[in-house]
């Protein structure tokens, strides 16, 4: 093994080693007591994620040795917990869009009178072999599925399926492909821009659903997309949010996500209950935000970007 190999390898901490490595690198303890950080490190969290939130945080030099500026072990633990209650709900959200963009496909192919066979072989011809393979191997994976199996064993042929088997049986990935395909068959443009929306939606559902850590990062300028039109236009519409300050937060590529994703259930979704259940949920989340605001008043980042989500959550989500 070489050297540089050997010096990238960093040992297993135990959790007091854990704790002295927080106290060296400047993480105070004064609103958490170092033996409930060291339970919470261990019956709730784990060192490598709960660090993951320092990010958000500025450094100084004191003695040759970068530190912290003003991060409490708390504030960590706060960020975790907000960030746990968001992919939740991020989750929720995003299984409410899956399910209302196949309800739209399947009103929309009936009222073409499509033949809900040949639409399916016609996506499928599109497809390179590459493509296709992976398509097969992505339902064949659930042909032993309690949930799937009588769906996929109905046919050997993926060709052979109708739309409303096929929407029920491919990745919320391939459904966006099909998604496109349909607009594209249809000259329908609208449906041609919501594809890319839909492809932000999928990467942060996808992000929450592996439980990966969202607000770990809100610094601007991490994102090379652009934040789709029809994004940028209904943000425009919330007054008290200025031009210069939308710019610089949907240049986060996490926030640029979750708000997208927001902003495609509001569109999508048609029904009065789900989008007051989601409002309700929603707001829920942003009380929680803001329990502990005080931790953040000298964090310009974390408080600026928390108002941000929450003017947003008052003006797409009002509840009565």
């Amino acid at each position: 093994m070489s050297v540089l190999l050997q010096e990238k390898i960093k040992p297993i901490l135990s959790v007091d080693e854990q704790i002295a490595k927080l106290k060296e690198n400047g993480v105070t303890f004064k609103y958490i007591s170092e033996e409930n950080a060291k339970k919470y490190l261990t019956e709730n969290n784990y060192y490598f994620k709960l660090t993951s939130y320092r990010k958000n945080f500025l450094k100084k030099e004191v003695n040759g040795k970068e530190i912290y500026i003003d991060l409490d072990f708390s504030y960590l633990q706060d960020l975790a917990i907000i960030d746990m209650e968001l992919r939740y709900l991020l989750v929720e959200l995003s299984l409410d869009i899956e399910h209302w963009t196949k309800v739209y496909l399947l009103n929309l192919i009936q009222r073409q009178n499509e033949d809900g066979y040949k639409i399916v072989s016609d996506f499928l011809n599109t497809l390179d072999e590459n493509q296709y393979n992976r398509l097969e191997n992505e339902i064949l994976r659930n042909k032993n599925s309690i949930y799937c199996e009588d769906l996929i064993n109905k046919h050997s042929d993926l060709k052979k399926y109708s739309v409303w088997i096929f929407v029920e049986i491919v990745s919320f990935g391939t459904l966006i492909s099909f998604y496109r395909f349909c607009g594209k068959r249809y000259n329908n443009k609208m449906m041609e821009k919501n594809h890319f929306i839909l492809k932000m939606c999928k990467s942060v559902r996808n992000a929450a659903a592996h439980s990966n850590c969202i607000i770990n990062d809100l610094n601007a300028n991490t994102t090379s997309l652009s934040t789709s039109y029809s994004v940028t236009k209904e943000l425009s519409n919330i007054k008290s949010v200025s031009k210069t300050t939308r710019i610089k937060k949907m240049s986060n590529g996490r926030i640029q996500q979750v708000v997208t994703l927001l902003y495609m259930h509001k569109k999508l979704i048609p029904s009065e209950g789900v989008k007051n259940n989601a409002a309700k949920r929603l707001h829920i989340f942003s009380d929680r935000i803001k329990r502990n605001n005080v931790y953040y008043i000298n964090n310009d980042l974390i408080k600026t970007n928390f108002d941000f989500l929450n003017v947003i959550i008052d003006n797409w989500y009002p509840v009565d």
